[in-house]
């Protein structure tokens, strides 16, 4: 009866660790996917700001004509 006993508490205490050492594994590549979301949202937001800017460009200014020569 007391074989089972330290059974049962070895399996609580194993599964309680088990669960806490797989939280801290992806607890470390959850943070580098956060961070790695942040990064491309910034570039998305610096890659829209250069679309708007270069869709908002004004026509180019016109040229002057020549003066025309007289014929000889």
């Amino acid at each position: 009866m007391n074989e089972w006993i330290l059974f049962t508490i070895g399996i609580l205490i194993g599964g309680m660790g088990g669960v806490m050492i797989s939280a801290l594994l992806c607890a470390g590549k959850l943070g580098d996917l956060n961070s790695e979301i942040v990064d491309l949202r910034h570039t998305r937001k610096l890659l829209k700001d250069e679309i708007i800017r270069l869709g908002q460009r004004s026509k180019p200014k016109p040229r002057k004509p020549r003066p025309k020569q007289k014929r000889k």
